[in-house]
Protein backbone atom coordinates (compact mmCIF):
# COMPACT_ATOMS: atom_id res chain seq x y z
CA UNK A 1 0.00 0.00 0.00
CA UNK A 2 2.65 2.68 0.58
CA UNK A 3 4.03 2.39 -3.19
CA UNK A 4 2.70 5.32 -5.19
CA UNK A 5 3.37 2.74 -8.34
CA UNK A 6 4.80 -0.44 -8.41
CA UNK A 7 7.88 0.57 -10.59
CA UNK A 8 8.13 3.61 -12.47
CA UNK A 9 10.98 2.48 -14.07
CA UNK A 10 8.26 0.43 -16.42
CA UNK A 11 7.30 3.79 -17.78
CA UNK A 12 8.80 5.84 -20.01
CA UNK A 13 10.62 9.30 -17.96
CA UNK A 14 9.54 11.39 -20.61
CA UNK A 15 7.69 11.98 -23.81
CA UNK A 16 9.60 14.02 -26.07
CA UNK A 17 7.10 15.24 -28.91
CA UNK A 18 5.51 16.78 -25.64
CA UNK A 19 9.12 18.12 -25.44
CA UNK A 20 9.41 19.15 -29.01
CA UNK A 21 6.63 21.85 -28.35
CA UNK A 22 9.00 23.93 -26.46
CA UNK A 23 12.01 23.91 -29.10
CA UNK A 24 9.09 26.13 -30.56
CA UNK A 25 9.42 28.92 -27.96
CA UNK A 26 13.41 28.81 -27.79
CA UNK A 27 15.77 27.83 -25.32
CA UNK A 28 15.90 30.38 -23.41
CA UNK A 29 12.16 30.45 -22.89
CA UNK A 30 11.79 26.73 -22.33
CA UNK A 31 15.18 27.55 -19.63
CA UNK A 32 13.41 30.07 -18.08
CA UNK A 33 9.92 27.89 -17.58
CA UNK A 34 11.95 25.01 -16.22
CA UNK A 35 14.32 26.57 -13.59
CA UNK A 36 10.89 28.09 -12.38
CA UNK A 37 9.39 24.95 -12.53
CA UNK A 38 12.64 23.14 -10.94
CA UNK A 39 12.50 25.54 -7.55
CA UNK A 40 8.58 25.27 -7.52
CA UNK A 41 8.08 21.29 -7.74
CA UNK A 42 9.97 20.43 -4.45
CA UNK A 43 7.72 23.13 -2.36
CA UNK A 44 4.46 21.66 -4.38
CA UNK A 45 6.25 17.86 -2.90
CA UNK A 46 6.78 19.11 0.65
CA UNK A 47 3.01 20.35 0.77
CA UNK A 48 1.85 17.24 -0.14
CA UNK A 49 3.79 15.36 2.03
CA UNK A 50 2.69 17.77 5.21
CA UNK A 51 -1.12 17.43 4.17
CA UNK A 52 -0.63 13.26 4.14
CA UNK A 53 1.00 14.02 7.44
CA UNK A 54 -2.26 15.79 8.73
CA UNK A 55 -4.87 13.50 7.26
CA UNK A 56 -6.61 16.61 4.97
CA UNK A 57 -7.23 14.22 1.88
CA UNK A 58 -8.80 16.82 -0.10
CA UNK A 59 -5.99 18.86 -0.33
CA UNK A 60 -3.45 15.80 -0.86
CA UNK A 61 -5.82 15.11 -4.09
CA UNK A 62 -5.81 18.75 -5.30
CA UNK A 63 -1.94 18.96 -4.85
CA UNK A 64 -1.66 16.40 -6.59
CA UNK A 65 -3.62 17.07 -9.14
CA UNK A 66 -1.88 20.35 -9.52
CA UNK A 67 1.64 18.81 -9.67
CA UNK A 68 0.18 16.56 -11.89
CA UNK A 69 -1.06 19.19 -14.21
CA UNK A 70 2.17 21.02 -14.41
CA UNK A 71 4.86 17.96 -14.64
CA UNK A 72 2.81 16.51 -17.58
CA UNK A 73 3.33 19.75 -19.73
CA UNK A 74 7.29 19.00 -19.11
CA UNK A 75 6.43 15.32 -20.49
CA UNK A 76 7.15 13.88 -16.87
CA UNK A 77 5.40 10.54 -17.76
CA UNK A 78 6.44 8.84 -14.96
CA UNK A 79 6.03 11.75 -12.20
CA UNK A 80 2.43 11.99 -14.20
CA UNK A 81 1.63 8.21 -13.53
CA UNK A 82 3.14 8.41 -10.11
CA UNK A 83 0.90 11.47 -9.36
CA UNK A 84 -2.08 9.84 -11.13
CA UNK A 85 -1.95 7.07 -8.76
CA UNK A 86 -1.26 9.08 -5.32
CA UNK A 87 -4.90 10.73 -6.47
CA UNK A 88 -6.33 7.03 -7.05
CA UNK A 89 -5.56 6.16 -3.40
CA UNK A 90 -8.44 6.46 -0.69
CA UNK A 91 -6.70 6.28 2.65
CA UNK A 92 -3.47 8.22 3.27
CA UNK A 93 -1.68 6.87 6.51
CA UNK A 94 0.24 9.41 8.05
CA UNK A 95 3.13 7.49 8.79
CA UNK A 96 3.37 6.92 5.11
CA UNK A 97 3.63 10.48 4.16
CA UNK A 98 7.75 10.40 4.55
CA UNK A 99 7.84 7.03 2.07
CA UNK A 100 4.97 8.62 -0.37
CA UNK A 101 7.46 11.96 -0.61
CA UNK A 102 10.86 9.58 -1.19
CA UNK A 103 9.30 7.93 -3.49
CA UNK A 104 7.95 11.24 -5.15
CA UNK A 105 11.49 12.58 -4.76
CA UNK A 106 13.22 9.96 -6.70
CA UNK A 107 11.28 10.27 -9.41
CA UNK A 108 11.29 13.53 -10.01
CA UNK A 109 15.28 13.37 -9.60
CA UNK A 110 15.27 10.96 -12.34
CA UNK A 111 12.74 13.16 -14.69
CA UNK A 112 14.86 15.81 -13.73
CA UNK A 113 17.81 14.35 -15.25
CA UNK A 114 16.58 13.09 -18.26
CA UNK A 115 14.81 16.58 -18.86
CA UNK A 116 18.78 18.17 -18.14
CA UNK A 117 19.96 15.22 -20.76
CA UNK A 118 17.24 16.20 -23.36
CA UNK A 119 18.48 19.99 -22.67
CA UNK A 120 21.86 18.71 -23.83
CA UNK A 121 20.50 17.82 -27.12
CA UNK A 122 18.67 21.10 -27.99
CA UNK A 123 20.77 23.29 -30.63
CA UNK A 124 21.89 26.34 -28.62
CA UNK A 125 19.72 29.93 -29.15
CA UNK A 126 21.49 31.80 -31.04
CA UNK A 127 21.23 35.93 -30.33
Amino acid sequence: MGSIHSDPRQLPLLDYHQLETFAVIGVADYLRLLTEVIEDIPKQMDQIRAAIQEGNVPQILARAHGLRGLVAYFGCVAMTESLAQLEKQEHFPPAQATAIHAELQSVWQQSLAALNAWQQSLPSSSP
